[in-house]
């Protein structure tokens, strides 16, 4: 699911779905993922809940597409106007016991039965890849809340504050087990900063490292709170939680 699309094959002319009228409802949009040809059409339009994109099954979206429906935001399955975004992010550092164990069912950002606020940070970072960047959510605009290739630009100066970085891992060592960091670097296309990930808990450290070394080809979401590191476009952040970190089932290519 998407609250945008393009208009053209060649994604110059955007359609945020807020802005579709009834005469789009037959009309066949180019999903917001260049890499994916599904055919996204409105749905909502002229219902009481809010619109948003979805692909038809015959022409679905790729593997791991974000906008898919697995893995897509669905804007009447939250309460938007109860979300706050740092304090979500704050909430995602507090150590639970059951970091180890599995996720629950609510982590993987399908949904849930009940509508209350995004809280996890699949959730946050499906719903900031369902807008355009330029728009907003309960009045905090996207790309100020994830930082990916296309809000970027916003970044001139580095990354400072609560954010969500979309990012890969630095090669050819993403890792110092003395130090217990892990760099990742951001954004994925386009990199320009490098984001140092501290670690407190060695057996936090140890479990994230080897999951994102298993996983070292894939795109890494992080959440949490950024400083400067004293070196020019080096960034750090403390990691007290595996809710911070997400792993996606995206290559980075």
């Amino acid at each position: 699911m998407a609250m945008y699309v393009y208009k053209d094959e060649a994604r110059t002319e955007k359609l945020l779905a807020k802005n579709a009228q009834k005469a789009d409802k037959n009309t066949r949009f180019y999903c917001p993922n260049s890499n994916c040809n599904a055919y996204m059409y409105i749905c909502n339009v002229d219902g009481i809940s809010m619109a948003y994109f979805r692909a038809r099954r015959s022409y679905g979206h790729i593997d791991g597409c974000i906008h898919s429906s697995s893995n897509g935001f669905n804007p009447n399955n939250y309460q938007e106007d109860m979300f706050q975004f740092e304090n979500a992010l704050s909430k995602l550092m507090n150590p639970s016991k059951s970091q180890i164990k599995k996720e629950t069912p609510g982590e993987n950002g399908t949904g849930e039965s009940e509508s209350k606020p995004l809280h996890t940070i699949r959730q946050i970072y499906s719903m900031c890849k369902s807008y355009d960047c330029t728009d907003d959510y309960n009045g905090k605009e996207i790309g100020q809340m994830l930082i990916d290739d296309r809000s970027i630009y916003m970044y001139p100066k580095g990354v400072f504050g609560w954010r969500i970085i979309e990012g890969k891992i630095k090669k050819p060592l993403f890792y110092d087990n003395d130090k217990r960091e892990i760099t990742l670097v951001a954004p994925i296309k386009n990199v320009k900063y490098e984001c140092v990930l501290n670690f407190d808990d060695d057996a936090l450290f140890k479990d994230v490292r080897n999951n994102i070394y298993a996983n070292r080809n894939k795109v890494i979401v992080i959440a949490s709170q950024w400083s400067s590191s004293g070196i020019y476009n080096v960034f750090c952040a403390p990691i007290k939680s595996k809710k911070q970190v997400a792993i996606l089932n995206t290559e980075v290519g």
